[in-house]
């Protein structure tokens, strides 16, 4: 009997884009009996995305997240051991591979190229094929993000499909503009809008990357244009990472309705990114003044200006948040601003957070 291979689709886009709030709805679609699994790819050393995944559906096979880097190039080695573990562990009908903002597809496509081939040989697994690459863009935010980052102009030019996110609240002139650039940058990939957020299953099913198949023929080429890549500065130097914690005792009173007021002024074209676990009474919280003094346990997610807190169960906090914090994250920066905002963070946004800088 033949066994299928593990079909791939990898998603990229830049930090905040939407990717991560795409596969949950997808996730949500999903037929009884057909098991996903995810690898995450992300920049700090805190699992929040992982506690999302984790309560949004029960096809969820399972999350793994390789944490401190970026799977193009720093964490280039330990894919291999991921997607074999990811096999053996939960048996998937298919993997999602979410890279981080700054990944370059390319190079995860030739890895994955490499993979397919090496686990075709003598192997006794279901093997692996790269289904497609989904690039998620950014609409309210692409014209900012795309003009600092170079890595979100080449995201758009090397993949298999590409989703419009975010454009519901812009008005229409910007859609265009917006639209214009992605397709000078790309004007055969199909081109899709979601809706809040949401995209079809089947959008992403049976692409057979043609991305990657051109990849191959081009393997020379991409090769050292990838290997380069992983060793340019300006890739390595787009974003800075700080891992913030508050101690049991600091969320409360004016150091929490200080930080809450910090979270509507942050400067979006400075922080690109902000996700914390926090455990607090939801009367603390913004907008929930009447909520309960019952103390529960949130995700607050915090991107381009906007932010939504995540209630998780407390059996996935344990696993998360230390006793001892009340709170801990990750607040990603533009290179060169990492000591502004750790001093920020740790002396005048909330006084006495712990802030380290990766």
């Amino acid at each position: 009997m033949t066994v299928e291979p593990t079909p791939i689709t990898v998603f990229t886009g830049f930090l905040g884009a939407g990717k991560t709030s795409l596969i949950l709805s997808l996730l949500k679609q999903l037929p009884p009996k057909y098991k996903i699994a995810i690898l995450k790819n992300e920049y700090g050393d805190v699992k929040i995305d992982s506690a999302l995944a984790t309560e949004t559906n029960g096809n969820l096979a399972g999350v793994t997240e390789m944490l401190n880097g970026c799977l193009c190039c720093v964490l280039t080695g330990q894919m291999r051991a991921a997607v074999v573990e990811i096999q053996e562990k939960y048996h998937p009908d298919r993997i999602l591979i979410e890279t981080s903002g700054s990944a370059f597809p390319a190079a995860i496509s030739i890895q994955l190229r490499e993979l397919s081939k090496e686990f075709g040989i003598g192997s006794s697994g279901p093997g692996i094929r790269l289904d497609g690459v989904v690039n998620v863009i950014d609409v309210e935010n692409f014209d900012g993000y795309a003009d600092t980052s170079k890595t979100a102009s080449l995201q758009a030019q090397f993949t298999d499909l590409i989703v419009f996110n975010k454009w519901e609240d812009v008005p229409g002139r910007q859609f265009e503009t917006v639209w214009d650039k992605v397709n000078d940058l790309n004007t055969d990939t199909p081109k899709i809008k979601s809706n809040r957020g949401t995209i079809p299953w089947e959008a992403i099913l049976g692409m057979d990357s043609k991305l990657s198949l051109d990849l191959l023929h081009q393997k020379e080429h991409y090769h050292d244009h990838s290997h380069n890549h992983a060793h340019d500065d300006s890739h390595t130097s787009e974003i800075e990472t700080l891992t913030v914690r508050f101690p049991k005792t600091l969320l409360d009173g004016s150091e929490l309705a200080a930080f809450f007021r910090y979270l509507t002024v942050a400067p979006k074209d400075e922080i690109y990114r902000m996700k914390f676990i926090i455990r607090l009474p939801a009367s603390k919280l913004p907008l929930f003044e009447l909520g309960s003094d019952e103390v529960q346990t949130y995700i607050l997610n915090w991107a381009f200006g906007r932010y939504d807190f995540t209630p998780i169960s407390n059996e996935t906090a344990q696993a998360l948040l230390d006793d001892s914090l009340a709170g801990v994250g990750t607040v990603m920066v533009g290179r060169g601003d990492g000591r502004m905002f750790r001093k920020r963070f740790s002396k005048g946004i909330v006084g006495i957070a712990e802030v380290e800088l990766s």
